[in-house]
């Protein structure tokens, strides 16, 4: 089909989807996946994944993330680090440890078990965002919490990664560069925020362009956004913190409303309609397993990092909220099955049955979360 037809009926789907999901009160992104879905393989086949639209949905993924960056309080996320290494350590223990044990009882080597396990011990918080931005709940103690357990999971399941790929065959010396770039990457941000960003911002101004200080602040996004992918990193986690070195200037604002405006007219909408896109719900596949295996998914981050929150001074409803917000798998984990996927450390046999559960699970994230939230409200009211 021809490619400005294709994103047409994306943007119109996904326009009516978010509608009516609104109008009956659940999220807007549940209703613009389940237009993925509609117009994918597992249903009409009207729109198959492209590389262009690959390369949509990862923009769209960036400024996602740089949005989350901007109403990020650094402040708050630094006194909430604590719950939010707890959180992220017991949800990424707990989905390892139960997936490696489902995947030894059906069958799958001990390899294969393993990274089954670093597929589903990772997060992907752009779906949260998303729910948590619709709420107004991002800046809350448990939204804060949220994104610094969503940064460190990132951080510990690339490193998971890194380690399992060289124990697999690889030389150990790559893996300690890869660490000590990863560690240059943070201290550029740093000196970009603390030396560059400002001035550099204020010069834009005197560019004879219309939106100079938001394309600027664009221009800074993608270019971390990227430096955290060649240093091994995920391009979100870079535009989440090129977000929060904008967020610390005075052009936050009016950076902020440019960028919504453009994310949520294309890029964004095509992101959360690609997760859906890529769900065959073909013959061929077990449909018992892949529901334990999504129930498996769900619950392990649910409970894991919802123990992180009591463990650390929250109540069972900031708990749920907490844990809720870390289910989603998204993007990070799609990513992670397709590298173990091409370097045959997951069977073909099981690769459909791991997608299908990642994008379920992903589509009950948002559900779960809005109904914490409510309860949330509810109880403070």
């Amino acid at each position: 089909m021809n490619f400005i037809i294709t994103m047409a009926i994306i943007i119109g789907g996904t326009t009516l989807g978010g509608h009516l999901f609104a109008r009956i009160g659940l999220p807007v992104v549940i209703g613009q996946m389940l237009i993925g879905i509609v117009l994918g393989p597992s249903v009409l086949g009207w729109v198959g994944m492209t590389h262009s639209l690959e390369d949509i949905s990862s923009i769209g993924v960036v400024i996602l993330m740089f949005a989350a960056g901007l109403e990020t309080d650094l402040e708050q996320l630094k006194k909430h680090l604590l719950p939010s290494a707890v959180v992220a350590t017991l949800g990424v223990i707990l989905p390892l440890g139960f997936v490696y044990a489902f995947g030894r009882s059906i069958g799958t080597s001990n390899i294969e078990s393993i990274f089954i396990g670093i597929v589903f011990a990772a997060t992907s918080v752009s779906i949260s965002v998303a729910v948590l931005r619709e709420a107004g709940a991002l800046r809350t103690r448990a939204g804060n919490i949220i994104l610094g357990a969503a940064v460190l999971d990132d951080i510990i399941a690339v490193l998971l990664l890194g380690v399992f790929t060289q124990q697999e065959g690889g030389d150990g010396s790559n893996l300690f560069v890869r660490i000590v770039l990863q560690g240059g990457f943070f201290v550029l941000v740093w000196v970009i925020g603390r030396y560059l960003a400002t001035p550099l911002l204020h010069l834009s101004r005197r560019l004879l362009v219309p939106l100079a200080v938001p394309l600027t602040a664009l221009v800074l996004c993608l270019a971390l956004a990227g430096l955290a992918q060649v240093v091994g990193l995920s391009d979100a986690l870079g535009a989440f913190f090129a977000g929060i070195v904008v967020a610390r200037t005075k052009v936050r604002d009016e950076v902020d409303s440019a960028i919504n405006t453009v994310g949520n007219a294309v890029f964004v909408p095509v992101f959360f309609a690609s997760i859906g896109l890529q769900l065959n719900l073909g013959a061929g596949m077990n449909w018992w397993l892949t529901a334990a295996l999504t129930v498996i998914a769900v619950l392990t981050k649910l409970l894991g990092a919802g123990a992180g929150t009591l463990l650390t001074g929250g109540d069972l409803k900031e708990s749920f909220v907490v844990g809720a917000g870390m289910v989603s798998r998204g993007e990070m984990a799609l990513i992670i099955a397709q590298i173990g996927y091409s370097a045959h450390l997951l069977s073909s046999a099981y690769y459909g049955m791991i997608i299908t559960a990642i994008v379920a699970a992903t589509l009950i994230a948002p559900l779960l979360l809005r109904l914490a939230l409510r309860e949330r409200k509810t109880a403070t009211e």
